[in-house]
C-alpha cells in the first residue's frame, strides 16, 4: 500500500504578529512577500516533517533574501534545496518526469513547481507545493500540501490534473525513516 507522508500544512500568508516579531518590516510589504513565500512555507513544512527545527516563514524569507534565493518570479529551486540541506534535510533540485512522481513518493515527499490551483489550461509553474503521497490506480490520486489559500481546502488531485501545470522540476529529499513519517 502506498504511503502518505505526515507533512504539516504551513501557510504562505504571514501573520502580522510574526512579521513584526521577526523583523519582516525591514523587507517591505508583508502581503507582497507572502505572495512569493510558497516555496519557503513548503520548506518549513518539510523541515517539520523531518523533525528539524523550523524557522518561521519570515525568518526563512530573510535567509532567502540574504542568500539571493528569491527572484521576481519566486524562489530558485536550487536555492531552496541548498537551504533545506543547510537546515538539516539533504535535498536536490532536479527534473523529475511526471510519470515518476508516484514512485518517488514511496520514500519521501517532494516540492514541485505547478501553477496555483492546478489549472488544465497549459500554464506551467510559478507556485511550489509539497507532494506527500498517492493512492494507486490508473490515474493515481496525489496527496499534496499547498500553502496558498486555495490549498487550505484542497489536498489531493489526480496525477493527470497535476500534470497539466507541472513544470517537470522538483526538489527531492533524503528518504524519511519509518519513525519520521
Amino acid at each position: 500500500m502506498p504511503r502518505v507522508h505526515d507533512v504539516p500544512l504551513c501557510r504562505q500568508l504571514i501573520e502580522p504578529a510574526e512579521w513584526d516579531l521577526h523583523g519582516g518590516w525591514a523587507l517591505g510589504d508583508r502581503i507582497e512577500w507572502s505572495n512569493r513565500a510558497c516555496g519557503l512555507a513548503s520548506l518549513k513544512a518539510i523541515l517539520l516533517a523531518y523533525g528539524c527545527e523550523a524557522p518561521t516563514v519570515t525568518e526563512l524569507l530573510k535567509l532567502a533574501v540574504k542568500h539571493e534565493i528569491l527572484t521576481p518570479r519566486g524562489a530558485l529551486h536550487a536555492g531552496v534545496a541548498n537551504l533545506a540541506t543547510d537546515l538539516g534535510v539533504p535535498s536536490t533540485a532536479e527534473p523529475v518526469p511526471v510519470g515518476e512522481l508516484p514512485s518517488r513518493l514511496d520514500t519521501a515527499p517532494l516540492i514541485v513547481s505547478v501553477t496555483e490551483q492546478l489549472p488544465d489550461d497549459g500554464r506551467k509553474g510559478g507556485h511550489l507545493i509539497i507532494l506527500r503521497g498517492y493512492e494507486d490506480g490508473s490515474d493515481p490520486i496525489i496527496h499534496f500540501r499547498d500553502p496558498s489559500a486555495w490549498g487550505q481546502k484542497h489536498d489531493r488531485a489526480p496525477l493527470s490534473r497535476l500534470a497539466h501545470s507541472y513544470t517537470g522540476r522538483a526538489i527531492t529529499f533524503a528518504p524519511l525513516i519509518d519513525g519520521d513519517s
